[in-house]
């Protein structure tokens, strides 16, 4: 087999970003390694799960190539040699159909949907039993992703069949958060939708087996068609995945690993979208995004009725309000429910040496990219590969990084390889506490520094809660009803 070229990429829908071949065979991984190490110790490795909101994305996309381990083990510390694997999943419509005649197909896996968790599982596996052959340890495995990804390096800690695969997490800006209900499905509207499906691509019949026999024989442009606008979530069920991860981690079933978690700054550039929001639209904004009975606490304890439309305001400027609000709702409050779950779990065992946070600023200038100079979403992706590339390049240009661009990628990669080897990150970056709480500020002119996390997360820890019980409520009597066909 020539393995000496990427494998084609998974399908998925036209997203107007340069995605290479696709086909359903598609299920390949990569791997980058040193071509000298320094001595005969396996290498750590770092595992790549690329984003796209589960419906997008491979491990071979844009030009140049993103997700170019090459450039991450030349500009890694000489001290930190790596071996990186990136890999591809299944996506969209093959990742989250979720029906009761694929549950009843095999009484040994009652269960359906989070076939992209099961890929990666399987990548995983694969790791751990032929990595050594190229050098790595298979005892010494980090998993890393961003987006979608880094909400996915979260869950496998909650997953069927992960304990054991992976040591360390890098989650990068993970989205939809695994600290949230929202990122989830469960059972009945997975069903409900899987079904409508089905009646979409004219697959309905009385007899299971020409259901599934109908859909397999439908093309994959069809299914992709027909699955068009739906957002793919992973989806809690009762077999591989009966816990999200905040669930799994209050239950003492999430995997014992090393967490390392933390999102840009600039995720949703909200002031370069809406530079002259004023009091009236922000009330709106919150309005749509927080129940009705807190938005007078939240408009209280982010001065959100006395913010400025002035684009010289700083940080009473009603735009930069809410993006200190969309941060804190999104990313910033979901990590340190997970932390906090942590340490109310576990106590001081994740002290010290196993739970990190970051924020990332950054200044892409090269590629020419939108909102130029901003760290917003999948942006630190060049940075943490070490590419001067873009998440949206399409075609090769003439660009390179200044010195100060290179320096700062290099000071991001020794971090993360950092981590690879040790579990960690360098010893200037603080664990978690939550009782002086701070993250790490990666940022290219004002160097790696420890902050304050002074958030009130108290009102989004409620939402959560209340969000929650309602959206698994009926999970049991559910669960129950399916069951049925094994009984």
């Amino acid at each position: 087999m020539d393995a000496t070229s990427f494998g084609p990429c998974c399908p998925q829908p036209s997203s107007g970003t340069y995605i290479p071949e696709q086909d359903e065979q598609c299920l390949y991984l990569n791997i980058y390694k040193p071509l000298v190490t320094s001595n005969n110790s396996p290498l750590p490795v770092l595992v790549w799960i690329h984003g796209g909101g589960h419906k997008r994305g491979c491990a071979s996309e844009r030009i140049p190539i993103l997700f170019n381990g090459t450039n991450i083990i030349n500009n890694a510390p000489p001290d930190q040699p790596v071996i990186i694997v990136t890999i591809n999943y299944r996506l969209g419509v093959l990742a989250d159909m979720f029906l009761e005649e694929l549950i009843e197909e095999d009484p040994q896996w009652p269960t359906a949907g989070n076939y992209m968790y099961l890929d990666m599982l399987s990548a995983l596996r694969w790791i751990q039993k032929n990595i050594g052959d190229y050098g790595g340890d298979s005892g010494n495995v980090t998993i890393f992703g961003q987006s979608a990804g880094g909400l996915s390096v979260v869950d496998l800690g909650a997953v069927r069949g992960s304990s054991g695969l992976y040591r360390s997490t890098i989650s990068q800006s993970g989205l939809a958060s695994p600290g949230t209900y929202t990122s989830y499905y469960n059972m009945s509207d997975a069903l409900t939708y899987s079904n409508s499906l089905v009646e979409r691509v004219n697959c309905s019949s009385e007899s299971k087996d020409k259901v599934l026999s109908c859909l397999r024989n439908t093309s994959i442009e069809e299914l992709i068609t027909a699955h068009s606008g739906r957002y793919t979530r992973p989806i809690i069920e009762d077999h591989f995945f009966p816990l999200y991860p905040l669930s799994a981690i209050k239950n003492g079933s999430y995997n014992n690993i090393s967490l390392i978690m933390g999102n840009n700054d600039y995720e949703q550039p909200i002031c370069y979208e809406h530079p002259d929001l004023n009091v009236s639209g922000a009330i709106e904004i919150v309005k749509q995004n927080v129940p009705s009975e807190w938005i007078s606490f939240v408009l209280e304890y982010y001065n959100l009725n006395r913010c400025s439309s002035d684009r010289s305001a700083n940080s009473s400027r009603c735009c930069e309000i809410i993006r200190y609000i969309a941060m804190d709702k999104i990313f910033d409050c979901d990590i340190r429910r997970l932390f906090n779950a942590f340490y109310t779990r576990y106590g001081s065992q994740y002290e010290n040496n196993r739970l990190f946070s970051y924020h990332m600023n950054c200044y892409p200038t090269c590629p020419t990219v939108s909102y130029e100079g901003i760290c917003r979403h999948s942006s630190e992706l060049p940075f943490v590969f070490g590419t001067v590339s873009d998440a949206d390049s399409e075609h090769l240009f003439n660009c390179t990084w200044d010195s100060q661009s290179r320096q700062f990628s290099n000071g991001v990669i020794a971090q993360w390889t950092s981590i690879a080897s040790t579990g960690r990150p360098l010893s200037s970056w603080p664990s978690y506490d939550p009782t002086m709480p701070k993250f790490f500020h990666l940022t290219p002119d004002q160097g790696f520094v420890a902050e304050s996390w002074n958030r009130n997360c108290s009102f989004f820890d409620i939402f959560e809660e209340q969000g929650a019980r309602e959206a698994f409520a009926n999970q049991d009597s559910f669960s129950k009803r399916l069951r049925h066909i094994f009984e």
